[in-house]
């Protein structure tokens, strides 16, 4: 055989192995959503939010006050911070949570009921909260655009932010082989802006016509209820493709961390649309 028909087996060879790992991870995907409706879940909440205002720039003197002080001036002069309530908060994020996981077929547990979830003979799973944070701050922005083929016009903006940051915990009952992996996710809420630059064609003046929407505190909490339906979705993906790998041939992997799509009920790889895993 010559090195040309050698070059054709070999990708032939890794194109059936690509194919044949797709196929099986697509087979035990369709098999873990024959068994979802079996699986339960206990939702742990955190007793409190933590709130950091990154803002020091602001505070005048922030490096001559004590530590204590600098938590106390930082508290104090954030915009929506001091204004979150972390009751009406956790209950929104948690509320979507546990309603979106109970669409998908899954039995939900609050700790409550931690007799009842301990004596479960199915598939259950812990699923810990462990911390969420808020953090106020600003983000510059430079709106921009070319006339007359060289000349840049720019306007500049500070538009406040605030990112919320959750790590979870995913435990399995009863399995001391599993793996308890610590998981992070992030997004964001921050002032609205709707703008463009319009060239008056008699004078050559070009304006940056805009509407600022402040952003408001009850953009908070909306930004909780829909992170609570978003990491309900990372949840499911997890325990999907923990199954996947826990069940997939000796010596090989997966190719992808796959998504479900509740509302189409497919599969395609999640990209960055996943948590992040943490390192201990």
């Amino acid at each position: 055989m010559n090195r040309l028909n050698h070059k054709y087996l070999f990708l032939a060879i890794i194109i059936s192995v690509v194919i044949s790992a797709c196929n099986v991870e697509r087979d035990l995907a369709r098999d873990f959503l024959q068994k979802k409706d079996s699986i339960s879940v206990m939702l742990i909440q955190p007793d409190f939010v933590f709130k950091s205002n990154l803002k020091a720039y602001e505070i005048e003197g922030f490096k001559t006050l004590s530590i204590f002080e600098q938590d106390s001036a930082l508290f104090e002069s954030s915009l929506f911070l001091q204004e979150v309530d972390d009751t009406l908060l956790i209950g929104r994020y948690f509320s979507a949570l546990n309603a979106r996981l109970r669409r998908f077929g899954i039995s939900t547990f609050s700790d409550d009921q931690l007799p009842e979830f301990l004596g479960l003979n199915t598939p259950a799973f812990q699923v810990s909260l462990t911390q969420i944070e808020l953090e106020e701050d600003v983000y510059p922005y430079r709106a921009e655009e070319v006339f007359f083929d060289t000349v840049v016009f720019y306007e500049d903006f500070v538009l406040n932010t605030v990112n919320m940051n959750s790590w979870f915990e995913i435990s399995k009952l009863n399995d001391p082989q599993a793996v308890n992996n610590l998981l992070y996710a992030s997004h964001y809420v921050m002032d609205e802006l709707e703008g463009r630059f319009v060239n008056n064609l008699f004078t050559n003046d070009v304006k940056f016509k805009y509407n600022l929407f402040p952003m408001e505190v009850e953009d908070i909490y909306t930004l909780a209820a829909i992170m609570g339906e978003k990491y309900a979705d990372y949840i499911f993906d997890y325990l999907l493709n923990a199954y996947i790998f826990s069940n997939f041939p000796e010596n090989t992997r997966p190719r992808s961390y796959l998504h479900y799509n509740l509302e189409y009920n497919n599969f395609a790889p999640a990209g960055d649309d996943r948590f992040i895993f943490m390192q201990d």
